[in-house]
C-alpha cells in the first residue's frame, strides 16, 4: 500500500506531520456512493441457494453464517472470487464507524496530494529537522519515507498569504475532497480495507452483485430470542459473579439475542457491568458490542445518570427500566428491599 502522510504548515512556516504513521483520505465521492448503495440494499435478506462473500468489512463470524445455513437448509455457499458471487456481506456499523463521521459534510476537507520529492527537495528549508519525529521526510526508526503527503487546501491558503507565497505552488497538485483517517489505535481494519470500500460501487456494478448487511442476517438468525425480565435477572447474576466463565457465557447469550427487541435489558446490563463494554475475543459478540457502544452514556455515566438519558431517548422503556432498577437496588443492598418500582408517566 502506498504510504501517505497528513502534514500541515504551522505558524512558523514549518511542515509538521500528523502523529499517526500514515493516513488516508476517504473521498466524499465514495461516501456518497456508499450511502446510495445503503439505501438501495438496506432491506436485503439472505436468500436460499446463493453464493456470498463474507467480506472483511463484515463483523459476523463465518461459523454463525454456516450454522444458520445448515440448520435452515438454505444452501448458502461462501466464496471470494467476484465472478462466482451473488452477494457481498458487509457491515454498515463498521463502515459508518470507520469511514463516515456522523457530520461528514462538516468534517470533509479538500486535501492536495503532494509527491514526496516535492516537499523533500523544493521545500527543504521549511521542514522541521530537529529530530526524526518532527522531520516529515521519515516515519519510522529505519528512516523509511512516505510516498506522498496530504495537505489541506485551507492550511495552504492561510500560510501562503501570511508566511511565504511559495506555498501557493502546492495548490497546483491534484486534490481530493474527503474525510481523513489515520493509522492510530483501533483503525487497522479500516486502513486495510479502505480500497475495497472505495471500489464498492464499481465492484457491485461490474459483477452485478447485491449487498446484504450483516445486521440483517444477524437479526434473522437471532429472531425470536428475546431477553425478558427473568432472563435479565439471570444474566445480572452471571455478570455479578466472580466466575469469568459466567461472564463469557452471558456475553454469548446476549450475542445470540435479538438486540432491538432486547435493547433496554442489554443496555442496562452494559451500563452496570463494564465487561460488556469490552469487545472481548468472542467474535460473535462484536456486532452487539458495536450496537451497545453507540449509546455513549452507557460508558460515560453512572447508573442514575444513565437512566435519565436512556429514558429521555426511549420513553417507551420507562417501566422496563424501573423493573431492572429493582434488581440492581436489591443487589446493592444484598437483600430484597424493594418489591416494585412503578413509572409515573
Amino acid at each position: 500500500m502506498s504510504k501517505g502522510c497528513h502534514i500541515y504548515i504551522d505558524t512558523r512556516g514549518k511542515f509538521y506531520k500528523n502523529w499517526a504513521s500514515f493516513n488516508i483520505v476517504v473521498s466524499e465521492e465514495s461516501i456518497n456512493n456508499y450511502l446510495k448503495l445503503y439505501n438501495k440494499f438496506k432491506d436485503n435478506k439472505l436468500k436460499e441457494d446463493t453464493t456470498v462473500y463474507l467480506t472483511p468489512m463484515s463483523l459476523m463470524p463465518s461459523y454463525k453464517l454456516k450454522n444458520h445455513s445448515e440448520e435452515n437448509k438454505l444452501n448458502v455457499s461462501l466464496a471470494r472470487k467476484l465472478e462466482k458471487l451473488d452477494s457481498l456481506i458487509i457491515s454498515d456499523q463498521f463502515i459508518r464507524e470507520s469511514y463516515i463521521p456522523k457530520e461528514y459534510k462538516k468534517d470533509t476537507k479538500v486535501y492536495h496530494i503532494i509527491p514526496y520529492d516535492v516537499i523533500a527537495k523544493e521545500f527543504y528549508k521549511f521542514i522541521n529537522k530537529d529530530n526524526i519525529w518532527s522531520d516529515i521526510r521519515y516515519h519510522d526508526k529505519s528512516g523509511n519515507s512516505y510516498d506522498f503527503y496530504y495537505i489541506s487546501e485551507s492550511n495552504i491558503q492561510n500560510y501562503a498569504s501570511t508566511i511565504d507565497p511559495k506555498f501557493r505552488q502546492l495548490l497546483n497538485y491534484p486534490s481530493i475532497t474527503g474525510y481523513l483517517i489515520n493509522s492510530g489505535w483501533g483503525s487497522k481494519k479500516a486502513i486495510d480495507n479502505y480500497k475495497f470500500f472505495e471500489n464498492l460501487k464499481n465492484i457491485t456494478t461490474k459483477h452485478n452483485l447485491d449487498i446484504i448487511f450483516d445486521s440483517n442476517v444477524n437479526s434473522e438468525i437471532n429472531k425470536g430470542t428475546v431477553i425478558d425480565l427473568e432472563s435479565f435477572q439471570t444474566l445480572y447474576s452471571m455478570l455479578d459473579s466472580d466466575d469469568k466463565g459466567n461472564h463469557s457465557l452471558a456475553q454469548e447469550i446476549i450475542a445470540n439475542s435479538d438486540f432491538e427487541q432486547s435493547k433496554p435489558y442489554i443496555i442496562f446490563l452494559a451500563n452496570i457491568f463494564s465487561q460488556l463494554q469490552n469487545k472481548s475475543g468472542n467474535k460473535n459478540y462484536h456486532m452487539i458490542h458495536k450496537a451497545i457502544m453507540e449509546h455513549k452514556y452507557v460508558t460515560n455515566c453512572n447508573y442514575n445518570e444513565f437512566i435519565q438519558y436512556f429514558v429521555e431517548q426511549y420513553p417507551q422503556y420507562k417501566q422496563i427500566v424501573c423493573d431492572c432498577l429493582v434488581t440492581h437496588i436489591n443487589n446493592l443492598c444484598k437483600t430484597s428491599l424493594v418489591k416494585e418500582i412503578h413509572s409515573l408517566f
